[in-house]
């Protein structure tokens, strides 16, 4: 997948600038990306609010720490309900253990009575049965103390203690053993209640720790899931985005101009996608300009060509016409003279056939010059590559170039037809050979010599123009194709030729390529397709 950090500095490199929130223009001469820029994008591309990626994660880390503060709120409560629930357990064990002293100490104190009911030494007796009266006294004021909601009282006990120690008789001593029996018993009840309670409260108390544990790890769950689809949407659009963008800039690198990008974002993945957008409209915008510019460079190339054979059709055509005046002088002599016609028929002014010569050498350069000169059709059509080959060197024959060159044809007469635009493809074939005349120029110690061949290769046609000039060295053969770099002096070329030509055959679905040794000469092979497709 691309990066999106080389694109933007591919974007940069094309002085095409998205920035969150703003965008800053970039260097002098470059086209930044600003509100003017992206108001050719469609409706709905520009936002006012621009939320980035770092925005979003802030935003989703923070929903993430406030729903775990919300789950640490409800342990912590549910911790404070479940200790208050273990001190309430505590403080049951506590009153129960206290319930069972008082309940044994009521329990030593009947027994110590029913010691002492028939004990001669009455004296003794009570002492030992008020001892034990007193432990459970001692009992019952600290469960008094923990449980005043109950009202345990020992005013029986201690009346019928009182009686006892008044008249120590056996009836007061057992209605002492009565009280202390129903203080026993309101003893061991209250503790049996305790443990009931206890037990509920231990349900209860496990009941809600097992609650708590679920209950948190379903939020705990439920936090994780969410998060993960929130996640994982974010990423699947993110990618899908990502996706778009990479596919969508191979396309215009390969020269898609289409309907841009639908903005759904507003991040800086939209930001991105409102550059592409735009950098697509500002291509096509330079693309337009670059063709206007083009044909007005191979106008002026042509009229160039024109201009450059001028002399050498000057030349051509002034023989004839100064034979054919030469002609008509001789008969207006005759004429003046009132001689009549001549009776041999080697006499220049009686040869009507040395006169259709000439003006049949005059319409054929008349004719290569209309051909050359008339107007193509724009538009990609069926040429037949061989006759472009002809007609374009037996104009250029007339440069006083090709004086001393030797121009050979090598043709393949059963050659396919190419598919292309025939003023282009006329255009390269021109600029290659104006290159290899140039070319020859210095070459004195061998005839100079330019062959031009054609021949079929697969669903391609191959044409090689081929000279024996001084070849290029490899550092100017890597740069050949680059605009405005040429070898020749100042004056014999922009060095736009051969750059156009690599233009024209790129935008044909074809290819150039040149092989040259120097010292040898130098050979370019320019190959043509032969169906629409390519």
């Amino acid at each position: 997948m691309i990066s999106i950090r080389k694109f933007m500095n591919a974007l940069r490199g094309l002085g095409i600038q998205a920035e969150a929130p703003a965008v800053e223009a970039g260097e002098s001469g470059s086209t930044p990306v600003t509100e003017e820029t992206a108001s050719a994008a469609p409706a709905g591309e520009k936002h006012g609010h621009v939320f980035s990626v770092r925005t979003k994660g802030l935003v989703v880390f923070g929903a993430l720490i406030a729903y775990a503060i919300i789950i640490a709120l409800f342990v912590f409560h549910q911790k404070n309900l479940l200790q208050r629930d273990f001190e309430e357990i505590q403080k049951s064990l506590e009153i129960d253990s206290m319930l069972k002293q008082a309940d044994t100490a009521a329990f030593h104190a009947v027994m110590a009575v029913f010691a002492n009911v028939d004990s001669p030494d009455r004296e003794a007796g009570m002492q030992r049965i008020q001892m034990h009266y007193q432990m459970l006294r001692t009992m019952h004021a600290a469960l008094k103390e923990r449980l005043p909601e109950f009202d345990l009282s020992l005013a029986g006990v201690n009346a019928a203690l009182a009686e006892a120690d008044r008249e120590a008789t056996r009836a007061s001593m057992t209605q002492l053993i009565v009280e202390l029996v129903k203080t026993k018993n309101e003893f061991t009840n209250l503790a049996e209640q305790s443990q009931l309670a206890r037990r509920r409260m231990s349900e209860g108390y496990r009941m809600q720790t097992d609650s708590v544990a679920m209950t948190t790890l379903l939020m705990g769950m439920m936090g994780l899931a969410l998060l993960g689809a929130i996640s994982g949407l974010f990423f699947k659009r993110l990618t899908e985005d990502l996706r778009t963008l990479q596919i969508r800039a191979l396309e215009i690198v390969n020269g898609y101009r289409g309907e841009p990008i639908p903005i759904r974002r507003h991040d800086e993945v939209g930001q991105l996608m409102m550059a592409v957008n735009s950098m697509a409209t500002i291509l096509d915008k330079r693309e337009k300009e670059l063709i206007v510019e083009r044909q007005k460079y191979f106008h002026q190339e042509k009229m160039a060509a024109i201009g450059a054979l001028a002399a050498g059709v000057a030349h051509e055509i002034g023989n004839p016409i100064a034979a054919i005046a030469g002609i008509a002088q001789d008969m207006a002599e005759r004429r003046a003279e009132g001689l009549g016609p001549c009776a041999h028929d080697h006499c220049r002014p009686c040869r009507p056939d040395l006169i259709q010569a000439q003006t049949e050498r005059l319409a054929a350069i008349t004719r290569e010059i209309s051909e050359f000169a008339s107007p193509q059709p724009a538009e990609p059509q069926l040429i037949d590559l061989n006759s472009q080959l002809r007609s374009t060197a037996s104009l250029i024959r007339y440069d006083k170039r090709l004086r001393r060159v030797e121009l050979r044809l090598e043709l393949d007469h059963y050659l396919p037809a190419i598919f292309g635009v025939a003023d282009q493809v006329t255009q390269v074939i021109m600029n290659l050979l104006i290159n290899a005349m140039d070319a020859l120029d210095p070459v004195m110690d061998r005839p100079p010599t330019i062959i031009i061949t054609t021949k079929p290769d697969g669903d391609r046609v191959c044409m090689t123009v081929e000279d024996n000039g001084p070849g290029m060295e490899k550092e100017v053969l890597e740069r050949v194709f680059e605009a405005f770099f040429t070898t020749k002096p100042a004056g014999k070329g922009t060095g736009l030729g051969l750059s156009l030509c690599y233009s024209i055959m790129k935008n044909h679905g074809g290819s150039i390529d040149i092989e040259s040794v120097p010292g040898k000469g130098t050979r370019v092979l320019v190959y043509f397709p032969t169906n629409e497709t390519a």
